[in-house]
């Protein structure tokens, strides 16, 4: 099997995990999110979180950890949040300082946007990037949905990247995530344990 079809075969079968949660389970995830990440027990983590002027997030999409609820949290901390916008296939952060509808605009994807008229932020002036996934392995190597978007955005940035905090499922970590050398490595990923979207 290639490392394409590899790819593609765990893509399959996580979103077919994903589209399985319901909407109430994701909801309680959402509200229970803030917790879990701030009390987690990691150093360099709370450190770079606690620091932060400026935290890059995701509006969640198909299933993704919903992380609203953390975006507000992050707000109500006084730091700013942007958010990601696909622009001539390129991927730009802008500030939003809500979540309301008009501070965003559904994608040709289906995913909330920030509105057009925001203007993308300096990647220097971003210190943490909460990023989604399609799945993990345990050295924290990211696979994406394929579009390519943060590999891009996060390898051109060389030594001075952000730190990268990424948020799954914990059906999400696998073994077996074939790897090139563009894919995305994280710091740090905080895993939802199972008991918390069983059903």
């Amino acid at each position: 099997m290639s490392i394409s079809e590899g790819k593609a075969k765990i893509r399959k079968e996580i979103k077919r995990r994903r589209s399985e949660l319901s909407p109430a389970v994701l909801s309680r995830i959402d509200k229970l999110l803030p917790d879990f990440i701030f009390s987690i027990e990691d150093e360099e983590l709370q450190s770079r979180l606690n620091n932060a002027k400026r935290i890059a997030l995701y509006r969640a999409f198909n299933g993704e950890v919903p992380a609203d609820e953390l975006a507000k949290a992050f707000m109500s901390r006084g730091i700013k949040c942007c958010f990601p916008r696909i622009a001539e296939d390129n991927m730009v952060f802008c500030d939003c300082d809500s979540l309301e509808d008009n501070e965003f605009e559904r994608s040709s994807f289906g995913i909330d946007e920030p509105v057009s008229s925001k203007a993308p932020v300096d990647p220097e002036n971003i210190d943490v990037v909460v990023l989604p996934a399609v799945a993990y392995n345990e050295e924290g190597i990211r696979l994406g949905a394929g579009g390519g978007y943060y590999d891009r955005y996060i390898g051109a940035l060389g030594d001075d990247r952000p730190y990268l905090l990424g948020i799954c499922y914990e059906f999400q970590i696998c073994s077996d995530v074939p790897s090139e050398p563009h894919d995305t490595g994280v710091d740090f990923i905080a895993v939802i344990p199972e008991e918390e979207y069983g059903e």
